[in-house]
């Protein structure tokens, strides 16, 4: 998954491509989307993109997933990212809350870091076995000093289950 971040939980910005427009393309295209849930999946499953491992659960209506491999770190400093869609048609759409510790630029020591807490938006397009898909809203332009968003894209992540 790549750095799953947007959107200020008090700022909504309205000014980003909406994610069913990439889907609706995808499905003219043929490509696969949601629509059963395999039986068994695995627990654990991991993103490439962002290094972090992922403990996911699924029933017929609703997706669940939280960041499992944080540092240690921003973990005592309360960092997480926790995931929650509900089902629409044949894919899962809702919201990733998450408290990100982030770099200020410039700062001096001791004061070089924040912790931001943020919403995105967060799309399952597909979920097999073998792999998990979808989009995510990511930053393009953040304040840290502020935490605010000022603007913000769709990425595609894919996971893949923890070996």
């Amino acid at each position: 998954m790549t750095a799953l971040m947007a959107i200020t939980s008090t700022t909504l910005i309205a000014q980003t491509t909406a994610p069913a427009t990439a889907s609706a393309k995808r499905a003219a295209a043929g490509a696969p989307m949601a629509s059963t849930v395999p039986v068994k999946l695995p627990k654990l499953w991991h993103s490439e993109g962002s290094k972090h491992d992922f403990r996911v659960e699924v029933t017929n209506d609703l997706f669940k997933a939280e960041w499992v491999n944080l540092p240690p770190v921003p973990a005592k400093q309360g960092a997480y990212i926790r995931t929650e869609c509900r089902r629409a048609g044949p894919k899962w759409v809702g919201t990733s809350k998450l408290k990100m510790v982030f770099a200020v630029s410039n700062a001096p020591p001791g004061q070089d870091t924040k912790l931001c807490e943020l919403t995105v938006r967060f799309e399952v397009d597909s979920i097999s076995t073998e792999k998990i898909a979808g989009y995510s809203e990511t930053l393009k332009d953040f304040d840290v000093n502020t935490c605010k968003v000022r603007s913000s894209k769709w990425a595609e992540f894919a996971w893949t289950p923890k070996k």
